[in-house]
């Protein structure tokens, strides 16, 4: 489906609108979420089971969020810049049917890893309807950052998750040790004077470690620095930032264990730990790239030196 060319507005008339949609563009976003309204209630179902309202996968909406607000930004952008493009592309309409595909085989047969990644394919082919490759190619992160609201199936991340809890309860249990806590570890549990803690995935696992991955990737893309060393060095050290935001998550959990009680460590201040998860690893994606904007400076100064030399 192809925009008719009287639909499109001037560059000026684009500067000053943030979402200069036609009405049939409009159509077309109002049916595909119409098309994921139900899901989305599904999941988000406290009394079905919905896997969004569990706190292994309740990452989802807020990536979701996320990556609904990145293609607002990103199509904002494009229209002040006057850069549009309103022609469709034909083979938008395979990559429909790649999405619709997967959507009717994942509502029959009960896979909700389908159901919900067809979004992605469907909302790629509404884009390519509206502006083609070009504005595919313009809106390519928000699109592709919208798989990070899949939920994630147990039977490929267990494995990893088992290996990452092992290796998180080894560093906590061998740093406490050092500061003269009672404390050992069998596998990912974790004995501290009278209590046990599992070290569970909601707290450390695969699930978690990608949702911290998510949230590296949205804000390299958000600051969108121009020194490659920075974003080369904040891509590389977004998987141990992840590690050690879980770390310090199951550290705080056993130390209020320890010092306040079972009650209290799965209590209110376990839900906290979660404010204390994010906090720590935006903390450290910050530090550490206000590190590497130092040692960028530093680079560049020294290699415009040389040059000069």
């Amino acid at each position: 489906m192809a925009i008719p060319a009287n639909d499109a507005l001037a560059p000026g008339a684009q500067s000053r609108s943030w979402l200069p949609l036609p009405l049939d563009v409009v159509i077309l976003f109002a049916g595909l979420l119409g098309l994921y309204g139900m899901t989305v209630y599904r999941l988000l179902q406290d009394d079905s089971g919905g896997l969004w309202s569990q706190g292994e996968h309740s990452h989802g909406p807020i990536m979701l969020s996320l990556a609904l607000w990145l293609l607002v930004n990103r199509w904002r952008e494009q229209a002040a810049a006057g850069e549009l493009p309103l022609k469709g592309q034909g083979w938008a309409w395979p990559v429909m049917a790649l999405g619709m595909a997967l959507f009717a085989s994942g509502r029959a047969l009960g896979i909700i890893y389908f159901e919900v990644g067809s979004f992605i394919p469907m909302l790629a082919s509404v884009v390519l309807l509206i502006g083609g490759t070009p504005l595919l190619m313009r809106l390519k992160f928000p699109v592709f950052f919208a798989i990070f609201m899949v939920p994630l199936p147990g039977f490929l991340l267990d494995p990893i998750s088992h290996f990452i809890k092992l290796r998180i309860s080894i560093v906590v249990s061998e740093l406490l040790w050092a500061f003269n806590y009672p404390i050992s570890h069998t596998g990912v549990v974790i004995n501290i004077g009278p209590y046990q803690l599992l070290v569970a995935d909601a707290c450390a696992g695969m699930r978690t470690l990608f949702m911290l991955e998510a949230m590296g990737i949205f804000y390299l893309n958000v600051f969108r620095h121009s020194s490659w060393v920075r974003n080369v060095g904040l891509a590389l050290l977004i998987v141990p930032i992840s590690f050690v935001a879980n770390m310090i998550r199951v550290l705080f959990l056993t130390l209020i264990t320890f010092h306040f009680g079972d009650e209290a460590g799965q209590g209110f201040l376990h839900g906290f730990a979660g404010i204390v998860l994010f906090t720590s690893a935006m903390f450290l994606m910050m530090g550490i790239d206000t590190l590497l904007r130092v040692a960028s400076r530093r680079f560049e100064s020294r290699a415009g030196k040389e040059a000069q030399a």
